[in-house]
């Protein structure tokens, strides 16, 4: 029986050296873990940042791209303003050039067909000087 207890008391030994030795471990390991959830955790945090960061240059990006949209839409309308406008401004010059045209055709008509009068020059007109 004293084998039997001192088998027995050895094993429990080694179970409790054993057990002492894992309980560490299994502290150490929660201390690791402890440390990487802190870190994951700071991670998370980082990622959250930049997501709101990301979603920030989103909306600049959208409000930008809006903005351009009006002033392409704005330069077209006012090339298509511009465009008319030559177009009427090409019109006016073309009807000017008739009334030219038919002025001219006019005034040699009628050069043709009233003799020149010499019209009377006016009289001399004194000048008046105010008086100060």
């Amino acid at each position: 029986m004293d084998k039997v207890k001192i088998g027995l008391i050895a094993i429990i030994a080694v179970l409790v050296i054993v057990s002492i030795i894992l309980t560490g471990n299994v502290a150490n390991l929660n201390m690791q873990l402890g440390a990487e959830k802190a870190k994951t955790s700071q991670l998370n945090n980082q990622i959250a940042g930049s997501n709101t960061t990301v979603n920030d240059l989103q909306a600049q990006l959208a409000s930008a791209t809006a903005r351009a949209a009006e002033q392409s839409n704005l330069a077209n309308s006012l090339q298509a303003s511009v465009s008319n406008l030559q177009n009427s401004l090409s019109a006016a010059n073309a009807e000017l050039e008739k009334i030219k045209t038919a002025y001219a055709d006019i005034e040699s008509k009628l050069k043709e067909q009233i003799p020149v009068i010499s019209a009377p020059q006016p009289a001399a007109v004194k000048q008046i000087v105010p008086v100060k």
